[in-house]
Parts: structure tokens; C-alpha cells; sequence
């Protein structure tokens, strides 16, 4: 088993997707949406699960809608893909090895705009999916507009 970006996590039997991970010392830190958290009704320092792992909340990044985990797992079991600088043009989003191809339609130091298909869109409990461009992790899905065919993924640009 593998675990890494397209995970599920979940926070009191809410469930959300992994949209990054960045090793640590002795652990990793996983990051999902904070609107995961305010659902669960779980703070700082509370558990959160994948799979049968357990990790921790430890930070909160309200103005993104980021929250940061740390699971203590040998590095034999996560999977860690590079975070990169997003541009316009083709990505997709990961849940559970599955692809959602979107269009990146603009770039921000906050958050950037995306595209899907009308009979593709992202689902609720799709919050956290990565967004990929290039092979490289470029943002994190966090709210979806259906009525437009748009969303917004936060951007990772403190983590590069």
C-alpha cells in the first residue's frame, strides 16, 4: 500500500483527499482543505486518518483553506510527488489514481482558476484532490462552481 496526493483522509468520518506531501525529518507532512476540519468539527492537534494511519493536525492555513497533518510512516509507504509553479493551460486532478482533466484558466499567489469538462466536474467529496500539471503538484482543489464548470484550487506557492 502506497499512500501519498489522491489519498483519502478523513476527520471524524468525513473524508477529503490528500493534495500533497512533504517529507520532514522523522515524518511527512500531509496537506488537505481546512473545510475538511470545519465539517469533521476537528482542531489543532486532533487525529486524522488514512487508511488505517494515524496522524495529527498541526497547522492551519485559514486563508487558503490548507490544513497540515503529520503521520509518522516509513517512507517505504507514502509517495511524494514534487510541488511546482503552475501556467495556463492543461492539468488534471487525482482522487484515488483517477484522472479529472481540467484547463488552469488563471494563476495567483492565493488561488487559481480551473476549467473541467460540464459531465466531469469534481464532486464534494473530491475537496483536497491535487491539481497536476507537468507531473509536478501545482495546487489543491477547494471549492467547485458547477453552475460555471469552474473551481479554485489554493496554491502551494509558500511550499516550493
Amino acid at each position: 500500500m502506497c499512500i501519498g496526493p489522491g489519498s483519502r483522509i478523513r476527520c471524524n468520518k468525513k473524508e477529503a483527499v490528500v493534495g500533497a506531501v512533504i517529507p520532514a525529518d522523522e515524518h511527512f507532512k500531509f496537506i488537505t482543505v481546512q473545510h475538511l476540519l470545519k465539517v469533521g468539527s476537528c482542531r489543532l492537534g486532533d487525529p486524522v486518518y488514512i487508511g488505517k494511519f494515524k496522524g495529527i493536525i498541526t497547522r492551519i492555513l485559514y486563508e487558503l483553506d490548507l490544513a497540515i497533518a503529520d503521520f509518522r510512516l516509513p517512507s517505504s509507504l507514502v509517495n511524494v510527488v514534487e510541488i511546482g509553479s503552475p501556467k495556463l493551460g492543461p492539468a488534471y486532478s487525482m482522487r484515488e489514481g483517477e484522472k479529472n482533466y481540467c484547463t488552469i484558466l488563471s494563476v495567483g499567489r492565493t488561488y487559481h482558476y480551473l476549467a473541467f469538462a460540464h459531465r466531469r466536474l469534481p464532486l464534494p467529496g473530491d475537496s483536497g484532490s491535487p491539481i497536476i500539471q507537468d507531473g509536478k503538484i501545482v495546487g489543491i482543489l477547494s471549492s467547485v462552481f458547477f453552475n460555471s464548470a469552474t473551481a479554485i484550487a489554493s496554491s502551494l506557492e509558500r511550499f516550493l
